[in-house]
């Protein structure tokens, strides 16, 4: 059976869609972008289809489009998204383009970095179509603007593509089971990617993977093993399980540095950490400059029933509240947000015990040095 389709996916499909939503935050047409940027307007239509992609582009010209782009008054945060978009567009490529049961799994690009939450969000984009929390407003606004030319409908990939991209990924994880630590971030950033499935196909092979590896087993303190349970428990937990992530959160923090890792890692991923992280090692290091308002922020927002890592997002603001518990003064409505998410998300009932008194914990504590706020208890 195939592993990828016969014909080579588009290498730059997720940056091109960006540079769309570029162009459209202007607003200006792709003639007019053309003639701003000294282009003709094949070129654009092409970056923003795929067909040739904007990673493509010599470095230093790219340097000098996206000065031109700013100078043009294109919205900041898009510009900032060029980066990751280009690290997802060529993480899909190796992992459609590349054939997985041959592929030196050492010199795999999947574990030469630590993926962020930014980055996975765009893989997950082109995968399955949702659309990253971060461009949604930009998404959004987009049909209300004028459109003339080809451009994407979105970054997503076609079926082939997409059940190539699932296989690839399972088959990528499956052979890196058993090796040593140089491949524990290849291993584990496999069964994350393979575990976003939205079809549940995904379910009985991480099930599969959790027995044959023992990977939710009790630890005594954080080793390379610790963040490949994460990774599979949150996976099951996004397929509708959320007992394996439960059972991680009981068993897989007995020490600080277990905690310190969870806070590390957690900070990492929503942006917090200037620098891309090659592997896990970093979980455990107590000198990494961060200060934890925007995982507060995150944290905060995910606060609510139904929401699939719930439970982890719970004990991870209660772990970072405890290590930090001046943060709060960075922000008076992190506060009054932290107060109002908490008690609404209490007073839905269903938490799971250990959820419930830590968030109980959390919200007590928060309302005793915040301010009086009307309508909470």
């Amino acid at each position: 059976m195939p592993r990828s389709p016969r014909t080579s996916p588009s290498r730059g499909a997720i940056t091109g869609y960006v540079m769309k939503l570029i162009r459209e935050s202007l607003p200006v047409s792709q003639e007019h972008l053309a003639a701003d940027l000294g282009v003709d307007l094949a070129t654009v239509q092409s970056w923003e289809t795929g067909r040739r992609p904007f990673t493509a582009t010599a470095f230093g010209r790219t340097i000098a489009i996206r000065n031109q782009l700013a100078h043009l008054g294109a919205d900041p945060p898009l510009l900032a998204t060029i980066d990751d978009a280009a690290h997802a567009d060529y993480l899909l490529g190796q992992l459609l383009d590349t054939d997985p049961e041959t592929a030196d799994l050492n010199q795999h690009a999947l574990g030469w970095s630590v993926l962020t939450h930014q980055v996975t969000d765009l893989i997950h984009w082109a995968a399955v179509g949702k659309t990253p929390a971060a461009l949604a407003p930009a998404v959004a606004a987009a049909p209300a603007r004028g459109r003339r030319g080809p451009v994407a409908a979105a970054p997503t990939l076609d079926p082939a593509q997409r059940a190539a991209f699932f296989t690839n990924t399972q088959v990528l994880a499956d052979r890196s089971i058993g090796h040593d630590d140089r491949l524990a971030t290849l291993h584990r950033q496999a069964c994350f990617l393979a575990g976003i499935d939205p079809t549940g196909a995904s379910a009985s092979w991480l099930s599969r993977i959790t027995k044959s590896t023992k990977t939710l087993s009790t630890f005594p303190t954080w080793n390379r093993r610790w963040p490949a349970a994460r990774s599979v428990a949150t996976s099951l937990a996004q397929q509708g399980d959320p007992e394996p992530l439960r059972d991680f959160i009981t068993r897989a923090h007995p020490d600080d540095t277990c905690g310190l890792a969870a806070l590390n890692y957690s900070a990492y991923w929503v942006g917090e950490l200037r620098h891309r992280q090659h592997d896990d090692a970093f979980m455990t290091d107590p000198r990494l400059p961060w200060r934890g308002t925007l995982l507060l922020r995150h944290l905060i927002d995910r606060l609510r029933p139904g929401h699939p890592f719930l439970d982890l997002n719970i004990h991870n603001l209660w772990l970072l509240l405890t290590a930090r518990p001046g943060i709060l003064n960075d922000d008076p409505a992190l506060s009054r947000d932290l107060i109002t998410a908490s008690q609404r998300l209490l007073d839905s009932g269903g938490l799971w015990t250990q959820s419930h008194t830590e968030l109980t914990c959390v919200y007590y504590g928060v309302r005793m040095d915040a301010p009086p706020q009307s309508g909470t208890r």
